[in-house]
């Protein structure tokens, strides 16, 4: 799909991923709208070439932003994503769920063609290391109210297709790190390793991730924008079908900082944890033409290299 002068509404485009996507978008010359309340995202993250809404997805507001911009192409990527949040407190996604709703509500009113949504391959849950990599046609198994959003969202996402023909894309991320991360494990490895502090780590740190670089998740949500639907809503993981050890990441940091001795201090394992985490990117090929092209220890590298640009610049 040609994207030259396409109108495109990023939600949470202030934030890591929505930023980058944005950016994309903008380059390739799109017409970009972006809807984020800052609750994680940064201003200094926006495009200057995109223009921004301040607002939450739950604001009544948002019907006047689809009145005036009229998208015809909606990235759904903002969310909360704070797993330990969601555990301690079931009802912190439910806004997500809503605002999710509000969104694909006023796509359908103003006739958007194209929904395609940042889920989480966390969807998948817990299974044996022998069942590894999972693909998308295992069962979703919810083990923290997060998994129970995400899920939710998916299916009024189905629901909203087969009722009203939306095109909708549900594309699965794998852990997606890079350039602008303040959240998440790996964002918290490099700041504590690069000031002396012992990172926290639930469990014996064999805990394992799939991670993909922010640039090959990017082009994969673009080349997304072509798949042909049918009539279904497609699911597709994002990931590099690689498991790695929180030990492992630790230590590929460490080195990356020159501070090859640093040791994470060990906590016990946290409620709505997932232990083997791993996901095919069999289908991402076949259907989308894409696989990982950046390795963990490139991206790992380029990722700490830019925390330290930014530190150096205060």
């Amino acid at each position: 799909m040609k994207i030259k002068n396409k109108k495109i509404l990023v939600t949470g485009g202030a934030g890591f991923l929505g930023s980058h996507l944005a950016d994309a978008l903008v380059k390739q010359g799109a017409r970009v709208f972006i809807v984020d309340n800052l609750s994680t995202g940064l201003k200094e993250n926006i495009n200057p070439r995109a223009k921004f809404y301040n607002l939450d997805m739950n604001s009544p507001e948002i019907d006047n932003v689809f009145k005036k911009e009229k998208p015809e192409i909606i990235y759904h990527l903002a969310f909360n994503t704070n797993v330990p949040k969601s555990v301690e407190d079931p009802m912190f996604d439910a806004g997500s769920i809503t605002g999710s709703l509000n969104i694909f509500n006023n796509a359908v009113k103003y006739g958007v063609k194209k929904i395609i949504m940042a889920s989480s391959a966390f969807v998948y849950g817990n299974y044996p290391s022998r069942m590894l990599p999972v693909t998308e046609e295992h069962e979703s198994q919810p083990v923290s109210p997060y998994v129970v959003s995400k899920l939710t969202a998916e299916n009024y996402l189905r629901y909203f297709n087969k009722t009203y023909g939306i095109s909708c894309v549900i594309l699965r991320y794998a852990t997606t790190y890079g350039p602008r991360q303040v959240r998440g494990a790996m964002a918290d490895y490099i700041r504590k390793i690069d000031s002396g502090l012992a990172v926290e780590m639930f469990g014996d740190g064999n805990i394992t991730r799939d991670y993909i670089y922010v640039e090959d998740n990017i082009k994969a949500n673009i080349v997304a924008l072509g798949l042909e639907t049918k009539g279904n809503v497609p699911v597709i993981n994002l990931g590099s079908a690689k498991e790695t050890t929180l030990n492992e990441l630790h230590s590929k940091i460490a080195k990356l900082l020159k501070k090859p001795d640093a040791k994470p201090a060990y906590y016990n394992s946290r409620p709505g944890e997932i232990l083997r985490f791993c996901v095919s990117n069999k289908k991402a090929k076949k259907e989308l033409g894409w696989q990982p092209e950046v390795s963990l220890d490139e991206g790992l590298k380029r990722t700490v290299a830019y925390f330290l640009r930014m530190k150096k610049r205060g």
